[in-house]
């Protein structure tokens, strides 16, 4: 899955971690999914999703870069990273209903957990700090509301989508995101299928806490396949 994202601590600057690091290529994720339809009816649901990536590299930095209170100089060698775990879960209803087709939407939450690292030969000033590695990290949740629709066109094929949006301002944070995801799957077993989806995540913050006052602007976009199991 490919991810790009700028990061901004207080009294630093602006980095685009993708761009200054190289770290915008393909990452292996863990994509774990389950939906529960809980009612007689079917109409209702419960949607758990658990998502997380990681990234770090080691690079030549072509220019100075400030973070929090430290200097990384032009030319040093320095690794950086990121993390992300996502946590999701949607309560959602069957709006409209056939025999290969159902629309439905509902309200959510998204819980966020971002972190961000540099580490090298550091500067104060003029002087060197040795070794030190800068590192931010935030929980960040994030109420949503969404759409999705299957059609299943015959028995063994069917193919979705789903979206998420908000945008919410509570506390010390203030933030949005978008959450989309196409995808299909062949029941290729009575109890066991194969999916391809293509997942595409954007979330952005402003954050105001004493371990971390700054804000972020985060992009994962890229395919996923798994296994499928119905009970």
């Amino acid at each position: 899955m490919g991810a790009e994202g700028e990061i901004t601590p207080e009294n630093s600057e602006q980095i685009d971690f993708g761009q200054t690091f190289d770290l915008g290529g393909t990452e292996n994720t863990l994509n774990l999914d389950f939906t529960w339809r809980f009612s007689k009816s079917g109409l209702w649901s419960v949607r758990g999703q658990y998502f997380r990536v990681n990234a770090s590299k080691e690079a030549t930095l072509e220019r100075e870069i400030e973070w929090e209170d430290v200097t990384y100089q032009a030319g040093a060698s320095v690794k950086a990273g990121y993390g992300l775990s996502l946590y999701r879960v949607f309560f959602g209803r069957a709006i409209s209903t056939g025999p290969r087709h159902e629309l439905g939407g509902g309200l959510g939450i998204h819980g966020l957990n971002t972190s961000a690292f540099i580490e090298g030969e550091a500067f104060i000033g003029d002087a060197s700090a040795g070794f030190r590695r800068e590192s931010v990290s935030v929980f960040l949740p994030l109420p949503n509301i969404g759409v999705w629709y299957l059609w299943a066109p015959t028995t063994k094929w069917s193919f979705s989508a789903t979206i998420d949006w908000f945008g919410i301002k509570v506390g010390d944070y203030s933030g949005g995101l978008w959450n989309l995801s196409p995808g299909v799957n062949f029941q290729a077993f009575k109890n066991i299928g194969f999916s391809v989806n293509y997942h595409y995540l954007n979330y952005y913050a402003n954050v105001t806490q004493e371990k971390w006052n700054g804000s972020f602007d985060m992009t994962f976009q890229g395919p996923s396949f798994g296994v499928t199991a119905n009970f």
